[in-house]
């Protein structure tokens, strides 16, 4: 029997989906100062309605924390053993939330706005954003703490959970993502090496090639992660992944046809991914890893490059649009054979296990 000390260092999965719900405002806030610095020109003051809906979710998120915590708290005990298992990391997200706030007020004031890609790397909003993983990571953490030593179920909350880490992967690493570049539809001037411009006109498409290979770790991670320590990856995971990879950025940075068409594309080849899943068990799965992580990858963007051709045209030759395919799949392949790589030894039905 479970000692009611035990329980109540537990949170319970209502309590772990409102703290994500209120994890999707700070996203969506995320995406909307993003997009208000890409689209308003002129942003020249840290005060600006899309910071307000930045740090009044930061606040709610603090309040109904603390709501947690005291609720949580027993006679006797001090406040902080009442932090319930998988909040810890929530506390620190929140006061590392706070004082980065307050550095990126002082940065801006100093140093003034940044307007192009160093605002995703400036090392304040860098903070920011660390502190926002630790924050959105509350369902995985609390789901992984109640399940203990048994097998890992993906509950809703835990599920919302990777969806919104991912979707603030995608945010940062939007200035490589294939969606937002749709690099197969910008024309390609084939020249040969050692003639002028030869320079000049392959480094568009080499940093095509590099977001493909980016944007397919950016998705194959984390539905690798759903396979630790759980018998089976939820059910949807791969569209849920490939939409918040996809649409997320799209909507930030603007919605052009073909980029449009392109995500549909990939949409549409993850839900079937997801239905040929379904279908096979999880053990299955497991045995043939790097196989199914290759399809998934080929899958995904062989879909978005249908959609190019049918909203635009594809402008790179065949090798170029089929290696970026075949590149992609090949990391896949090889992200899950690490994934899985020495655990044949590990007991247990839950082990991630490779078969040739």
């Amino acid at each position: 029997m479970v000692d009611t000390a035990a329980r109540t260092r537990r949170a319970g999965a209502r309590n772990d989906l409102v703290t994500q719900l209120l994890g999707i405002w700070l996203l969506l806030a995320v995406f909307l100062d993003g997009w208000a610095h890409m689209h308003l020109p002129g942003l020249e003051t840290f005060f600006t309605p899309w910071h307000a809906a930045l740090y009044s979710g930061l606040v709610a998120t603090a309040v109904w924390t603390a709501s947690v915590i005291w609720r949580n708290r027993q006679p006797g005990r001090p406040l902080t053993r009442a932090i319930p298992a998988g909040y810890q990391g929530t506390v620190i997200g929140l006061a590392l939330f706070a004082v980065a706030g307050v550095l990126d007020l002082a940065w801006h004031e100093i140093l003034g706005i940044e307007v192009s890609l160093d605002a995703l790397v400036s090392p304040t909003h860098l903070l920011l954003g660390f502190s926002l993983f630790l924050i959105l990571g509350t369902g995985i953490r609390s789901g992984r703490a109640a399940s203990g030593s048994e097998a890992f179920k993906w509950t809703p909350p835990a599920v919302l959970s990777l969806a919104l880490m991912t979707g603030l992967g995608a945010f940062f690493l939007i200035y490589c993502s294939a969606f937002v570049r749709t690099p197969p539809a910008v024309p390609y001037l084939q020249t040969p090496i050692g003639s002028p411009g030869h320079t000049q006109a392959e480094l568009p498409p080499a940093l095509g090639l590099a977001s493909y290979l980016m944007t397919t770790a950016l998705i194959i991670a984390p539905f690798l992660y759903t396979l630790s320590g759980a018998r089976r990856p939820p059910h949807g995971i791969a569209t849920i992944l490939v939409a918040v990879v996809a649409w997320l950025p799209l909507a930030m940075s603007g919605l052009r046809p073909a980029a449009v068409a392109g995500a549909a594309g990939a949409t549409a080849a993850a839900v079937v991914t997801d239905v040929l899943l379904a279908r096979r068990a999880g053990p299955w799965l497991r045995r043939r890893l790097p196989a199914a992580t290759a399809i998934l990858a080929a899958l995904i963007w062989t879909g978005q490059l249908a959609g190019i051709a049918v909203a635009s045209s594809i402008q790179w030759p065949v090798s170029m649009w089929l290696g970026a395919v075949v590149l992609s799949a090949g990391l896949a392949a090889a992200l899950a054979f690490l994934s899985s790589w020495n655990t044949k030894s590990v007991p247990g039905p839950t082990v991630l296990r490779y078969q040739a």
